[in-house]
């Protein structure tokens, strides 16, 4: 039967194509339907050491090599350098109070460095979407994935197989097509296709990280670093330049994101608690206005942007997380960002979509279907996000006291430390050839020693702000520091929180 497939999966950005491209390469039939057409704008744009050893692993397993360059800046710049990226050396955090201008203290009290990597050809990288996925794209139809953009009123049912039903826009003429698969797959991130046909509830409310964002893309944004190097600061150059990062200015309840690229753009959002955005009544009609007003508040913020012209639209999302009941079951799964998504906070968006992948890939290339394997994926995605969801809710709670964030923020270093540390020693073994590793659990969640650790922490950094109207004692504060640095030191291989550093680390990632 001609519309006939293996598998179908709905949605192309990266992940879908990632995963479309490496079932086609194994000789499964698979369809993959969109509701847009590439190019096109999205977020989400920044990946980590995770994320690289990830897509090392999948290039790797399944002799993807054309895949193999995008897991390290210095290859991509080699092999693709038309594929826009940005070097991405760490992560960098800036506190600012509201209608003053940015100033650290000697001991760098109000800025914190993570590196990620050792030098600039090792570096992480943040991804272009609109260019990645249209890449990835092409090459899934270059490996024989039969693709369809511009896909309307998708419709799925299940008697015994997928039936996929979707009206085609083609030029000025609408197509009405049908296929049949084995297997469906959602990477459409916030589509909600497969969950309506599943009869899958939102959970949304269930998490604890509430917050939503307003992003576009700009042209022109002067660099942070020279700004403070005229002021007299030269502390953001090392231990890498801050700009060279995914670039945090934390304000007192929420941060903006900075994402510089190789061709002048530069991704910027402002990050804040849901509650924030419904009490100033944001809506599309104000956006701009919303914007002016947030940039008016941090002067050192806004004078990044006096000579810079927005490249895209502004958008809004007042509620950036979400979860549903269920990430798999008879015949279907979800990918992890679409299964679930808390907050940009943490980058490990791309990360975890790709963690699903290789694992859906693995699952669908088994010789026999093992039901088992699969529902224990399903869980094992949702409890993912929650833990996501602990590890980014945890800074919210700390701010706006920048000491506890920048401890909070460990948690998620150190987590994704660990598990890093155990998938270097195991791709070092894999070659083109080799017997396939299997990745370690997405940011240590299944390690219960260290999440426990964590969790306990977390627990207190919570008791601690609920006494006294959210208010913390230097004492109180300098105690729980301690006793979490003291918790956390069996996993901590980098010594994150070590005092002695000034809030400058050049080693958190393990060796690539």
């Amino acid at each position: 039967m001609q519309n006939r497939y293996d598998v179908a999966i709905l949605g192309s950005s990266f992940s879908g194509s990632i995963l479309a491209a490496i079932l086609a390469s194994r000789g499964l039939r698979v369809l993959m339907l969109d509701r847009g057409r590439h190019p096109r704008f999205a977020i989400g744009e920044s990946s980590t050491p995770t994320a690289d050893f990830l897509l090392e692993a999948i290039a790797k397993r399944w002799q993807l090599t054309k895949l193999l360059p995008l897991a390290r800046w210095g290859t991509w710049q080699q092999y693709y350098p038309h594929v826009t990226a940005g070097k991405k050396r760490g992560f960098s955090y800036f506190a600012h109070s509201l209608d003053q201008l940015y100033a650290d203290t000697p001991t760098n009290s109000h800025s914190l460095l993570v590196a990620a990597s050792s030098d600039d050809t090792l570096s992480d990288t943040h991804w272009l979407r609109a260019e990645v996925d249209h890449f990835l794209f092409n090459h899934a139809q270059e490996l024989g994935v039969d693709t369809f953009e511009s896909c309307d009123s998708i419709e799925l049912t299940r008697p015994r197989e997928w039936l996929l039903g979707w009206c085609h826009r083609s030029g000025s003429s609408n197509l009405t097509q049908q296929a049949h698969a084995t297997w469906l797959i959602d990477s459409t991130g916030m589509g909600g296709v497969l969950a309506r046909a599943a009869g899958l509830r939102a959970n949304d409310d269930q998490l604890l990280t509430q917050t939503g964002a307003i992003f576009s893309h700009f042209e022109g944004i002067a660099s942070w670093d020279d700004l403070q190097c005229q002021a007299g600061n030269r502390s953001t150059l090392q231990p890498f330049h801050s700009d060279d990062a995914a670039q945090h200015h934390v304000m007192r309840e929420g941060w903006m994101w900075m994402l510089r690229f190789a061709n002048g753009l530069t991704s910027v959002g402002i990050v804040q608690p849901s509650q924030y955005w419904k009490d100033k009544k944001v809506d599309a009609a104000r956006l701009q206005q919303t914007w002016d007003i947030e940039l008016s508040h941090f002067p050192s913020i806004q004078s990044m942007f006096d000579r810079a012209s927005m490249k895209q639209p502004l958008r809004f999302q007042e509620r950036l997380s979400r979860i549903w009941s269920a990430a798999s079951g008879d015949g279907w799964a979800m990918l992890p960002t679409t299964a679930g998504f808390v907050d940009p906070l943490h980058s490990s968006g791309i990360a975890h979509a790709l963690s699903g992948v290789y694992r859906i890939a693995d699952m669908l290339l088994e010789e026999k279907h093992n039901a088992e394997a699969w529902k224990r994926y399903g869980e094992d995605v949702l409890d993912e996000v929650r833990w996501i969801d602990q590890l980014v809710s945890a800074c919210y709670t700390a701010l706006p006291d920048f000491e506890l964030f920048c401890m909070a923020a460990n948690f998620y270093f150190i987590s994704a430390i660990d598990a890093e540390k155990d998938f270097s020693e195991s791709i070092q073994r894999l070659s083109l050839h080799d017997v396939p590793v299997k990745p370690p659990s997405f940011l240590s969640c299944q390690k219960r020693s260290l999440r426990n650790a964590i969790e306990k922490s977390i627990h207190e950094l919570r008791q601690m702000k609920q006494q006294n109207g959210g208010v913390v004692s230097s004492a109180g504060r300098q105690q729980w520091l301690q006793e979490t640095r003291d918790r956390l030191q069996p996993w901590n291989h980098a010594d994150l929180g070590n005092i002695a550093a000034q809030n400058r680390f050049s080693r958190s990632a393990a060796d690539k």
